[in-house]
């Protein structure tokens, strides 16, 4: 077997979260950013506004478990947000939706996302070795925003594609997300490896594929992303390898067949 791309998965493979701030701290910034939203669409923000913010967080969470346990159709969250607003009686408009949803989400750098170390080292030599890199990713946000993130983080110049939930409109591991990336990157599941730190999206649903699925291991002591698996508990699902660092990546006999 010949590997011609690597695939990653981002949150907990190529970043993590080591100083995630306080939940009252979260708390507190998303009630002053959606504060600020109303007040400058002309509405104060008392009374029961005063926690749309957090139904908003309890929608998005109910709808995207309902989604993982079900079809795996990626939820639209900015009529998500909408409906909620509907139910404090405001009537937002597509604009509005969209300014409402961008503000709600804080974003990865309020809540302390590092590159994890050897990063961006693994990609480069990834792309030396002559492999195709892209990432596959379970986000409730795509567009500008998020490119310009991944290019702030130093990733955009490695990554040939991103392929995004939200974009796409399908979870991992539903089988047309991966089915994205391999299009864009014009490679067959059999020449293909994907890494990643749920055993449930990235390692099952890759190896669904045919795909050689490595699972990174996050670290035991931080807060992780819903989906992450620190441990292997039942065995069920078993990768075809396992590594606790991204360097360990440039290790694996299948990635050095000269």
């Amino acid at each position: 077997m010949i590997i011609k791309a690597v695939l990653f998965d981002l949150g907990d493979t190529l970043w993590h979260f080591p100083n995630m701030p306080p939940r009252i701290v979260t708390i507190e910034e998303t009630v002053r950013r959606v504060s600020d939203l109303l007040r400058r669409w002309g509405i104060e923000p008392d009374g029961p506004l005063f926690f749309l913010g957090r139904e908003i967080r309890i929608a998005v969470e109910e709808e995207t478990e309902r989604a993982y346990q079900t079809d795996l159709v990626s939820p639209d969250y900015p009529a998500l947000c909408r409906e909620v607003a509907a139910r404090f009686g405001l009537t937002i408009n597509a604009r509005q939706t969209e300014e409402l949803w961008d503000t709600w989400n804080l974003g990865g750098q309020f809540f302390g996302r590092t590159l994890f170390p050897g990063a961006l080292d693994t990609l480069r030599w990834l792309r030396e070795q002559g492999f195709k890199v892209g990432a596959v990713t379970d986000r409730a946000y795509g567009g500008p925003r998020f490119m310009a993130e991944l290019e702030e983080y130093g990733l955009e110049p490695y990554l040939q594609v991103v392929t995004i939930s939200s974009n796409v409109g399908y979870l991992k591991p539903h089988p047309e997300i991966f089915q994205h990336a391999l299009d864009a990157l014009a490679v067959e599941p059999g020449e293909t490896m994907m890494v990643g730190d749920s055993l449930r999206c990235d390692v099952a649903g890759a190896k669904g594929m045919g795909m050689i699925a490595v699972w990174k291991r996050p670290p035991l002591d931080e807060p992780t992303e819903v989906g992450a698996d620190k441990v292997d508990v039942e065995g069920e699902i078993a990768p075809d390898y396992i590594i606790d660092k991204l360097w360990d990546l440039t290790q694996l006999p299948i990635l050095n067949h000269g």
